[in-house]
């Protein structure tokens, strides 16, 4: 009858209401489980004649964590607790889409970078292809496949981390509101990367923590640079936006937004006196486009021999979120600052090409020895049009699209950059002008011809949102964008603004050397 009792009392533990059980034909009326315990105490059950104490098991709940952040400053290995192997890509391919997979510590793509989203949330960037993490097909379904794809702001890219009791942690999928597993706790490479739901009232699966390794820096740092600021010309030193530089002879001349253009010179790409505006007085015709503010954008500094005046200094007139706006040009025959004269118009406006944002102009150079400008902006998208060799003024043709990225997060300054038989769209993405919250992202696409089309890396039209990460936040460095490329016999300069995290979010010049891998992609070295 002991038996029977405690069969009775391990198949029913959750039921403590009157039970009656047939044991023999009798009939037992008992009030509670807790009864038959007692009766298998009187009757001495248990080997050797011994009392068993039988205790109700109590609910456990899953720890859910505590939401953390993280200092973007290093890159991360991401181990799964369960099969203790570390997330990577599947044959470290580089295609967008492909599965993320778990496979050995010691895998060449085996580092992540968590690139701030604020409110705690996160892209989390792969190091070796400079893709992120997301859910295939943007999927909020449980047991969706884990993969790697452009950085084109898709909410399925962003997580967030939660720091569990155990020190691991759970990575949580915005979008979805699941959690990234490794399925039914599979211990090869072969396992499934999804994922999963978490349940509130149970014991959590260990397949769903993920340990955290802090490793190697995520980017090389910025060259050490300064800048001067005299009162004449900026008496609030409000920092570099949007820089362009140029080398006139020996002299690095630096060009940035605010004011007729500010302007500084170095002889070592190091240190930059203030030399006031490059434009030799501001240009009545912006009035109409800046709202009366003297206050001009974006300008992209650039040399042609064909020109009686080789040095071109293209900029935009506008006002913030406006697309009343209008692309100028000044010439001059040294490109010291100070001796840029304007062509006196708009060379270009948002009605020459409908729909288009006329900022951020940017000149190239094809193989053919045509010149073309490069502008656009945000919601819009990246345009090119041909312009005169000689002039720089555009000749009347039809825009292009280039590039186009969804209005959330937008793409604007790009510049094209001629290397190795491809032409290289250099964008920024995201949210810029914040401080140290701002989201700016460098990336970049090719093409083998200068009017597009242009895929990403992994081989994803730009004009989809695709772009592959060429720089994104780390360290101090926040927001970096506003990039050019210049051409120097050190190699090939990454030139951006960022803002200082060691400075207050102070706007600052960032020089970078791009070293480029063996299939012709560039990367910050």
């Amino acid at each position: 009858m002991c038996i029977a009792l405690l069969t009775f009392q391990l198949h029913h533990r959750n039921h403590l209401n009157v039970a009656i059980i047939k044991v023999d034909s009798v009939k037992l009326h008992i009030l509670t489980l807790m009864t038959l315990a007692a009766a298998c105490v009187l009757t001495g059950c248990g080997g050797g004649g011994s009392s068993t104490v039988i205790t109700p098991p109590t609910t456990t709940t899953t720890d859910m964590g505590t939401l953390a952040t993280f200092a973007d400053t290093n890159s991360y290995t991401i181990k799964n607790a369960s099969s203790s192997m570390a997330l990577g890509i599947s044959a470290q391919s580089q295609t967008a889409g492909a599965n993320v997979v778990q496979e050995s510590t010691s895998a060449t793509d085996t580092q992540w970078h968590f690139i701030p989203m604020n409110n705690s949330q996160y892209n989390i960037e792969n190091m070796l292809t400079h893709q992120v993490l997301g859910v295939s097909g943007a999927s909020i379904a449980t047991g969706a496949q884990v993969v790697q794809y452009a950085d084109n702001g898709a909410s399925d890219h962003i997580w967030q981390f939660y720091l569990l009791s155990d020190n691991n942690y759970l990575i949580k999928n915005v979008k979805s509101g699941d959690y990234l597993e490794d399925a039914n706790s599979g211990a090869t490479s072969s396992a499934t990367i999804d994922q999963g739901a978490r349940s509130s009232s149970t014991t959590g699966c260990t397949c769903q923590e993920w340990a955290l390794t802090s490793g190697a820096a995520a980017y090389s740092s910025p060259a050490t640079v300064s800048v001067s600021y005299s009162s004449t010309s900026d008496s609030s030193a409000i920092g570099i936006h949007d820089p362009s530089m140029v080398k006139a002879g020996s002299l690095y001349d630096l060009f940035s937004t605010h004011g007729a253009i500010h302007a500084h010179q170095s002889n070592d790409r190091a240190t930059f006196s203030d030399d006031g505006y490059a434009l030799a007085s501001l240009p009545s015709w912006t009035n109409t486009y800046t709202g009366s503010s003297g206050d001009l954008w974006a300008p992209d500094a650039s040399y042609h021999s064909a020109s009686s005046n080789p040095y071109w200094l293209y900029y935009a007139a506008s006002t913030f979120g406006s697309t009343n706006s209008a692309i100028g040009l000044a010439t001059s025959s040294s490109g010291v600052p100070g001796t840029f004269i304007d062509s006196g118009a708009a060379i270009y406006t948002s009605a020459n090409c409908p729909g288009s944002n006329a900022i951020d102009p940017s000149s190239v150079v094809d193989t053919a020895g045509k010149a073309w400008m490069v502008f656009g902006s945000w919601s819009s998208g990246i345009q090119i049009v041909p312009v005169n060799n000689t002039t720089g003024i555009p000749t009347g043709a039809a825009c292009t699209q280039l590039a186009y990225h969804p209005s959330g997060t937008g793409i604007e300054g790009a510049y094209v950059y001629p290397h190795g038989g491809y032409y290289y769209l250099f964008a920024s993405i995201d949210s810029c002008c914040a401080g140290t919250t701002s989201t700016y992202r460098i990336i970049v696409g090719r093409s083998s011809s200068v009017n597009g089309p242009y895929t990403d890396r992994g081989g994803v039209a730009l004009t989809a949102g695709g772009g592959t990460i060429v720089l994104s936040a780390h360290d101090n460095v926040n927001g970096p964008g506003g990039q050019t490329v210049l051409k120097d016999t050190t190699g090939d300069i990454l030139v951006y603004h960022y803002y200082d995290g060691n400075n207050n979010g102070y706007p600052a010049v960032g020089f970078n050397l791009l070293g480029w891998t063996s299939d012709g992609w560039p990367y910050v070295q």
